[in-house]
């Protein structure tokens, strides 16, 4: 089994989410899929928002029926994800255990590992964005380019407090997930 983007070969993934319960003044919570190209590059396929509460359940209190894993289940369905990292700070302290009754639910064979954030955060975003844009090896999907990161990615100021980087800090988180690559001193196409 092979996975491809185009002309180019997919050799690994990484997929992160941060959940948040959504309530007013709180962050989003927000999905990042990355994948990476055997000669190191990464994009950026898919950045979202998750919607509603973190899992919701049928009138038997134990059938998932919907919520922000089944959102993931989805993508990890549709992009065949080995593993998923949830970062486990406030609200995403139960939900890793929710996702794994999700995806056995559906019988999907994936992963769930937890991390929880000590970092400071624009540290981490910084650490992970900034390799790769200067060394012009980050690419997205239009879908991103087009979604609340670019916004978020523009506005950003790294000494500011109390801003909008749910979708940075996914994607940080997703960036960091994927091992670097020993690469050839040749030139990729």
């Amino acid at each position: 089994a092979s996975m491809w983007l185009g002309e180019v070969r997919i050799v690994g993934l990484a997929m992160r989410s941060g959940p948040s319960s959504g309530q007013i003044h709180s962050e989003s919570s927000a999905l990042a899929l990355i994948l990476q190209d055997e000669h190191g590059r990464r994009y950026l396929h898919r950045v979202e928002k998750l919607m509603g509460e973190v899992a919701e359940f049928a009138e038997d209190g134990k059938t998932i029926t919907g919520g922000q894993v089944w959102q993931i289940c989805n993508l990890v369905e549709s992009f065949s994800v080995p593993r998923v990292t949830i970062e486990t700070n406030g609200i995403g302290g139960f939900a890793p255990a929710v996702l794994k009754a999700a995806l056995k639910q559906r019988k999907l064979i994936c992963g769930v590992s937890t991390e929880q954030a000590t970092i400071n955060k624009a540290k981490r975003i910084l650490e992970a964005f900034e390799p790769l844009i200067s060394a012009q090896v980050l690419w997205a999907h239009v879908s991103v380019l087009e979604g609340p990161l670019s916004a978020q990615m523009r506005d950003w100021n790294p000494a500011a407090t109390n801003q909008p980087d749910d979708y940075l800090d996914a994607g940080a988180g997703a960036i960091t997930e994927t091992p670097e690559r020993i690469q050839s001193r040749q030139t990729a196409p």
